[in-house]
């Protein structure tokens, strides 16, 4: 019985709130006429839900298709450069690895790159490996490879030459001596530039007006410095 009354209660309480927005004197005709608005304006919103799913179905199948045409277009791009999708996913990473060398070997110091000559020389083979692969032509693979070969060559512009050696031939056949052999091309072209030579093998070359054939000499390619030169032919001559 307490049940019942509560249910009652609750059903007056909702009643009166729903009908409280309404001014009292709310004639039938007048209530027809506002249930007719509602009913009307819900089947507006109904018509309105239905089309906005209609249109969502729509521009979901349309994105699908559009995938599937790119995806398609894609794969007949990879195509026509000798590859496909694992080969330019392969590509994109072992780009994306050679950027991340670079960087490593251009942080260090030059005394660190020049005992790096071999990570140096491998990334150069990759990164001329990486542009005569045809992916290349990608315009994102070019943008990262051309500015990846700029920095690199940026970076062995500044790098300090290896150490090359040279082995003294005879007075006879060869006309070997410092001097002669820094005013070489391929040594300094510069034979004021004996003393660096002398310098870098002085724990062989007492004299400089004395070396022997057979020494391998050490030619240190640094550049060549007013210290290095000895315009006199005296002032680097020790006592």
């Amino acid at each position: 019985m307490k049940k019942t009354l509560l249910i009652a209660s609750a059903s007056l309480l909702i009643s009166t709130a729903a009908f409280a927005q309404y001014p009292e004197d709310f004639t039938k005709d007048q209530a027809d006429s506002t249930i007719k608005l509602r009913q009307t304006e819900i089947a507006d919103l109904q018509s309105q839900i239905t089309k906005t799913r209609a249109d969502a179905d729509k521009a979901t199948a349309d994105a699908a298709q559009r995938m599937a045409d790119n995806s398609k277009c894609l794969d007949n791009l990879y195509a026509m450069l000798g590859s496909d999708r694992n080969g330019y996913n392969a590509y994109r990473e072992q780009v994306a690895r050679d950027e991340q060398e670079l960087a490593a070997l251009r942080s260090m110091s030059p005394a660190q790159q020049a005992q790096s000559a071999d990570r140096i020389k491998a990334l150069e083979d990759r990164i001329r490996a990486d542009r005569g692969n045809k992916l290349v032509l990608i315009p994102d693979h070019f943008r990262r490879v051309g500015s990846m070969s700029s920095s690199f060559m940026q970076m062995k512009k500044g790098m300090v030459p290896p150490n090359t050696t040279y082995t003294v031939g005879t007075w006879k056949k060869d006309r070997d001596c410092l001097w002669n052999i820094a005013k070489k091309p391929d040594i300094y072209n510069d034979p004021f530039a004996w003393p660096k030579i002398w310098h870098a093998n002085s724990d062989l070359i007492h004299n400089p007006d004395r070396i022997q054939p057979g020494w391998q000499l050490t030619i240190n390619k640094t550049a060549i410095t007013e210290q290095d030169r000895d315009l006199t032919g005296y002032r680097h001559r020790r006592k």
